[in-house]
């Protein structure tokens, strides 16, 4: 049996000389993995699979999707890093892969940047304040105003500490003034389940890890948490309207383990840029996920990945964040 390490070769014909890379996957008897960090049913999940269909099209290979939940994302980043550079192995992240590590360095021991190869961007994400129906609030000042009447009660949950909803539940309750209990969950799909059921009462997240939630018609949207309000739902504040300084940098970006060739991961780069690219697929991000197509290349990918790591210390180390 050949082994899932086996060597991806990227060859390069005449294509190359117009400025087109068609990268060929040598014949393999495993699968090429999308490896996630949180389980079946979240975002991650969810664009992985649309990314897959599409890019085992244009590989002729197999890819399938692999759930690693646990631990903010470390299980899924640990198995990826000691997996070969050669293109078997792919892992698609929230900005969970940098945030975690920013916020907690001690556990999260790892640098997204230099212990992987990042490869591409693909999307930029809607973020969300959301809360349970039953909670008797309709937009954030409705909400912080319930918690001041009742501190102590109202609970706020996350998909994994040291994410981005983590860091927005830390930055609301510090910046309102308000007693929060935050609860941390393994990925989107349980956190869900328990804010629809009402354990939790409220959460923080991309849109495309609560769209299960919201068609349930058990949540509804208090604000968008990102710098400005979205063009998906134009009519509901940005968080930071009232809440000033809250904005939730969100994005999925794909990475390989360190070391990949160069014209390997800029041939895989170029193919999952042409992917997110395609008129269905931004369909499916948009109207779906609520995910904007916004590929980078791997140089601007690692710049962008780097800068947001850098906030994020910068910010978690203003609230005294840790996991």
């Amino acid at each position: 049996m050949i082994s899932r390490r086996s060597f991806l070769k990227l060859t390069y014909g005449s294509a190359l000389v117009a400025g087109s890379f068609l990268g060929r996957v040598q014949a393999s008897s495993g699968p090429v993995s999308i490896v996630i960090p949180g389980p079946p049913g979240g975002g991650a999940d969810a664009i992985a699979r649309i990314v897959a269909d599409k890019l085992g099209a244009k590989l002729n290979e197999t890819v399938i999707v692999e759930a690693r939940p646990g631990a903010s994302g470390l299980i899924a980043s640990n198995y990826v890093r000691r997996q070969a550079p050669d293109g078997r192995v792919l892992y698609l992240s929230s900005s969970m892969l940098v945030t975690a590590p920013a916020v907690n360095p001690e556990i999260q021991k790892l640098d997204p940047v230099a212990d992987f190869t990042p490869l591409a961007r693909l999307s930029v994400n809607t973020y969300l304040f959301l809360a349970n129906k039953n909670l008797p609030v309709s937009d954030i000042r409705e909400f912080i105003e319930y918690c001041r009447a009742n501190p102590g009660k109202v609970k706020i949950g996350t998909v994994g500490q040291g994410s981005s909803s983590h860091l927005a539940a830390a930055y609301l309750a510090k910046a309102a003034n308000i007693d929060v209990i935050i609860v941390h969950y393994k990925g989107s799909a349980p956190a869900n389940q328990d804010m629809m059921g009402g354990f939790v009462d409220a959460k923080f997240e991309n849109l495309a890890g609560t769209r299960a939630a919201l068609d349930s018609g058990k949540v509804r949207i208090l604000g968008v948490s990102n710098e400005q309000r979205s063009p998906l739902f134009p009519d509901v504040p940005a968080v930071n309207e009232v809440v000033p300084g809250l904005a939730a940098d969100d994005f999925f970006v794909i990475v390989a383990p360190k070391g990949m060739d160069k014209e390997q991961a800029q041939a895989l780069s170029r193919h999952l840029g042409e992917v997110v690219q395609m008129p269905d697929v931004q369909m499916k991000l948009r109207d779906q996920l609520g995910a904007i197509s916004a590929p980078l290349d791997p140089e601007r990918t690692a710049e962008y990945m780097r800068a947001s790591f850098s906030r994020t210390k910068d910010w978690a180390a203003d609230l005294h964040v840790t996991t």
